[in-house]
């Protein structure tokens, strides 16, 4: 298997658990346990793929990005399964770019918090007309329901489902390193 295909498959198992990790935050405000570790392990194996001489230096890193935020946990500036999934996200980067990644994720983040506040603002002052969820058995009925209670969740001023804002960091940064893989210089990927 050469090292392109592996590095594809590592990327898209990634992805789709970042995808997935966001859908359930923006569903339930809860991150499985099981996103953050299957991210971290993609991680490891990308470095023990890519760069194995910095698999110590990745795994500290990613420690200490877990350490700094879980101290933020703490204090109740950011959720618990928030702190894994962007400590399992350090893992996917050499560590000389990390703090990258992390600038990605907090501009990500921003964007989205100035939308949700945004929208919590004018959901408090104007009400909105939403359409009764139609009746249980019927397929839109899921859809229905999760935009009256997102509705809800952002006129209450609930948490940003910050997973949305991990998913966008990362696909920023993988944006942004593959015009240098294309190109063949040197690529994080």
């Amino acid at each position: 298997m050469s090292d392109l295909l592996i590095h594809g498959v590592l990327w898209a198992v990634c992805l789709a658990a970042l995808l997935a990790s966001a859908a359930t935050d923006v569903k339930s405000r809860i991150i499985p346990n099981r996103f953050a570790m299957a991210v971290a392990i993609c991680g490891l194996a990308l470095s023990i793929a890519a760069r194995p001489h910095q698999l110590w230096a990745v795994a500290l890193g990613a420690a200490a990005v877990f350490f700094v935020f879980g101290v933020f946990a703490h204090y109740g500036l950011v959720g618990g399964g928030d702190v894994k999934l962007i400590a399992a996200a350090a893992m996917l980067v050499p560590p000389e770019r990390i703090p990258l990644l992390l600038l990605s994720i907090a501009l990500a983040g921003g964007v989205l918090s100035f939308a949700y506040l945004t929208m919590g603002y004018v959901f408090r002052r104007v009400r909105f007309a939403l359409p009764e969820p139609p009746e249980a058995g019927i397929a839109d009925a899921e859809p229905a329901r999760w935009v009256k209670s997102e509705y809800a969740r952002i006129a209450a001023g609930s948490p940003v489902p910050y997973a949305l804002a991990v998913l966008g960091g990362v696909g920023s940064y993988i944006l942004g390193e593959l015009p240098k893989c294309f190109s063949a210089i040197s690529c994080s990927l």
